[in-house]
């Protein structure tokens, strides 16, 4: 009975000490999300596109949403942004089948619509920002976040050319860009619950004066 005791109190010292945000070995970068800035997410969205959409779909969202909700004109977003012809009103889904991804990488990448809500915004943000040398892997780098990561540091580049806090501005845009795309109407919600709190704040002052004038007729 004592030894179940002692596994109970350990099990959920485990289940509550644990770290909401922890980043494999390593504790996760403080992050504050902004997906009130389109100018931000315009940016991360030309990074996603141009390093990340290759191999990475966006399969639940479709491009005249993300267009429309970061007030990017149509047809700018089509010349730039979508580069296998794909109509505005389709899905965010790449050309990469199956079969070739496992044949040139070993595995189908996943698919990161959700991937801010399936994990947080603090672990992307922190596991883009914690690749290092590796010469043992099959791409020459590692990560402190995913350990033996599959996939390469497509950002290598981008990085080396930026300052520190250039490209920690760049990942930061990138991760509330992803942030945005896993719930695009998150946005609405809020700004649709402040005028709602607005007018039972209002309601509630009426109903108020309301009582009050019946209340002196009771009497």
């Amino acid at each position: 009975m004592k030894s179940f005791l002692i596994l109970l109190l350990i099990f959920t010292f485990n289940i509550f000490g644990a770290d909401e945000f922890n980043c494999g070995t390593i504790e996760c970068d403080e992050f504050k999300v902004n997906i009130s800035n389109n100018a931000d997410l315009q940016n991360g969205l030309s990074i996603y596109m141009n390093y990340c959409y290759g191999c990475h779909s966006l399969q639940y969202s479709r491009y005249k949403r993300v267009a429309e909700d970061l007030e990017i004109p149509i047809d700018l977003y089509v010349d730039n942004l979508i580069y296998d012809g794909s109509k505005p009103g389709e899905l965010m889904k790449i050309s990469l089948t199956k079969d070739d991804a496992v044949n040139w990488l070993g595995a189908y990448p996943p698919d990161l619509t959700l991937e801010a809500r399936v994990r947080s915004p603090e672990w992307i943000y922190t596991y883009l920002r914690s690749y290092y040398s590796d010469s043992s892997r099959p791409y020459g780098v590692n990560n402190l976040v995913y350990k033996n990561v599959s996939m390469p540091h497509v950002l290598e580049d981008l990085q080396s050319s930026m300052t520190e806090n250039e490209y920690n501005e760049t990942i930061s845009n990138l991760t509330n860009f992803l942030v945005y795309v896993s719930d695009p109407s998150s946005r609405e919600r809020k700004q649709m619950g402040v005028y709602v709190l607005l007018f039972l704040l209002l309601f509630t002052s009426f109903a108020f004066l309301l009582y009050r004038e019946y209340k002196k007729e009771l009497k």
